[in-house]
C-alpha cells in the first residue's frame, strides 16, 4: 500500500486529484508517508514542486434499514444455537486471522476476567485461512477463557451469519493490525442495535464515540524509530507482508484490564446495553448510511470538478508517464523500419479476400480484434489496390474517417503480417 502511496508524488497528480481516506487515523499516515518521501526527493534530486493529491475522508457506509434485526429473529437465532434468555452473548465478526486482522487475545482474556457469574457466550462468526490458524484459535481460547462458551460460525455463509448477528447482545472487535483501515463491522453492529467494544485504534476512533455508542478501549504501540527493523526486513524480502503485519500486530497491545472492564459493565447491565445500541443505530442513521455518504461523494466530485473547470492550461509534458510509454516509441529501435505515411505498400496476391477471411477465422488472430480495424474496413483497403497496385500509406488513410486512421495504420501492419500486404521498394511508387 505504501508504495502505491510515494509513487503520486511522481505521478501526474493535479490539484483538482482527490485519494479519499475511510478514517482521519489513515489519512494521518498517508500524510505521513507522501512528507517523507517528499523529503527524500528533494534531497535525492533537488525537487522543490511537490504536488500532492486532496485527502479527503469520508467513512465506508451501510445500508442501515437492510441490517435491522427484528425481535422475533432475535429469539429465533438464540434458539438455533442452544441459548437461552439468561445468556448474554458477545459477538465477533471478521476473518479469523490473529496476524492480519485482530489478535484474539486481549478479547479472549478481557471475557474470562468480565464474565464471572454472567453465564457468557462468544460466537466468533469468520472463517480461518486453514486448519493451523483454526486450531491456534481454539488454543488460545481454551487457555484464555476457559469460563466462556465459545461458538465458531463460518462467516462465509449468509444465514448463519445473520443468525449470529440476530443472537449476539454485544459486538467486540479489538483490532490491532495495520492493515486495519476501518472497521465496518462495527457500523454494521450498531445499525443493528448493538452496543460495540471496540479498540480506540484507527478508524474505530471516528465511528464510535467513548461511553455513548460502546466502549473505546486504550491501545498502545512503541514510538516511532523502534520498528526499522521491521520495516528493512520486509524491503528486503526476509518477510513477507503477512509476515511484517504479524510481528507488527503483537508490538500493538490491548488494554486488557480496559476492555474486561467495559464488557463487565455491558454483560451485567440490560439497560446499559439498550442505551448503547439504540444509540448507535441512531448515529448509523444519521452519519453512515449510504443516504448520507453518497451526497459527500457527490459534493466532492463537484468540488474538485468546479477546480479543474477553473485551472489554467499546462503547458504539454513531453512524456506524461514514462513508465508506460508509447511501447512502438519505447522499442523504436526492436524492427528493421517503422510504417510511416510515406511507407510504399504492395498487395502480394489475388485472393487477398479469401485469405483475409481465413486468416482472421484464427483464433490466435481473431484474439487481436479489439484494438485493430474491422473485417470490413481491411476488405476496403484491400479494394484499393485493384486500381493501383502500389499505394502510400497515406494515400490509403484518406479513404477513410480521421478517427479511424490511426486503426487502418495498425490493419496495414496486421495485413503484412498475415502476407496479403508487403512494403514495396521506394521505386515500385508510381
Amino acid at each position: 500500500m505504501t508504495d502505491a502511496i510515494v509513487d503520486w508524488l511522481a505521478a501526474p497528480v493535479q490539484p483538482w486529484d482527490a485519494v479519499i481516506c475511510p478514517s482521519t487515523a489513515v489519512r494521518a499516515m498517508v500524510t505521513t508517508v507522501l512528507a517523507a518521501q517528499a523529503d527524500y526527493l528533494q534531497a535525492r534530486f533537488g525537487g522543490r514542486r511537490i504536488m500532492i493529491p486532496q485527502l479527503p475522508v469520508i467513512p465506508l457506509g451501510v445500508a442501515a434499514d437492510e441490517l435491522i434485526i427484528k425481535d422475533a429473529e432475535r429469539r429465533q437465532g438464540r434458539e438455533s444455537l442452544g441459548m437461552g434468555t439468561e445468556a448474554v452473548v458477545v459477538l465477533f465478526v471478521g476473518r479469523l486471522s490473529f496476524h492480519a486482522k485482530a489478535h484474539p487475545l486481549a478479547m479472549y482474556q478481557a471475557l474470562e476476567r468480565a464474565s464471572t457469574g454472567c453465564g457468557t457466550v462468544l460466537i466468533e462468526c469468520g472463517w480461518a485461512a486453514n486448519d493451523a490458524v483454526a486450531d491456534a484459535y481454539a488454543e488460545a481460547a481454551a487457555a484464555a477463557c476457559p469460563a466462556v462458551r465459545r461458538i465458531v460460525i463460518d462467516g462465509r455463509v449468509p444465514a448463519a451469519t445473520r443468525e449470529a448477528w440476530a443472537a449476539a447482545d454485544v459486538f467486540c472487535s479489538l483490532a490491532d493490525n495495520l492493515q486495519e483501515t476501518f472497521g465496518l463491522t462495527s457500523i454494521e453492529a450498531m445499525a443493528r442495535g448493538l452496543p460495540v467494544v471496540v479498540s480506540d485504534c484507527d478508524g474505530y476512533r471516528d465511528t464510535v464515540r467513548d461511553g455513548v455508542e460502546g466502549f473505546r478501549v486504550p491501545t498502545v504501540m512503541p514510538e516511532p524509530g523502534e520498528g526499522r527493523d521491521l520495516a528493512h526486513r520486509y524491503a528486503m524480502g526476509v518477510d513477507g507482508y503477512d509476515r511484517y503485519c504479524g510481528f507488527t500486530s503483537q508490538l500493538i497491545a490491548v488494554d486488557v484490564e480496559a476492555a474486561a472492564d467495559a464488557l463487565r459493565r455491558l454483560l451485567r447491565s440490560a439497560p446499559l446495553r439498550r442505551q448503547m445500541g439504540a444509540a448507535g443505530a441512531e448515529r448509523v442513521r444519521t452519519l453512515f448510511d449510504w443516504s448520507v455518504i453518497i451526497p459527500r461523494y457527490q459534493a466532492l466530485w463537484a468540488e474538485l470538478a468546479a477546480a479543474r473547470a477553473q485551472a489554467k492550461p499546462m503547458a504539454p509534458r513531453p512524456h506524461a508517464w514514462p513508465a508506460r510509454l508509447d511501447p512502438f516509441a519505447a522499442f523504436a529501435a526492436y524492427p528493421t523500419r517503422p510504417l510511416t505515411r510515406s511507407t510504399l505498400l504492395r498487395r502480394t496476391r489475388a485472393d487477398v479476400e479469401a485469405v483475409l477471411r481465413r486468416w482472421c477465422m484464427l483464433a490466435m488472430v481473431a484474439f487481436a480484434e479489439p484494438i485493430l480495424p474491422s473485417i470490413e474496413e481491411c476488405r476496403a483497403v484491400l479494394g484499393g489496390f485493384e486500381t493501383r497496385p502500389v499505394r502510400m500509406v497515406e494515400e490509403i488513410e484518406r479513404d477513410f474517417a480521421g478517427n479511424r486512421q490511426a486503426a487502418i495504420r495498425r490493419g496495414l501492419v496486421r495485413m503484412i503480417k498475415m502476407g496479403v500486404l508487403a512494403v514495396a521498394p521506394e521505386s515500385g511508387h508510381r
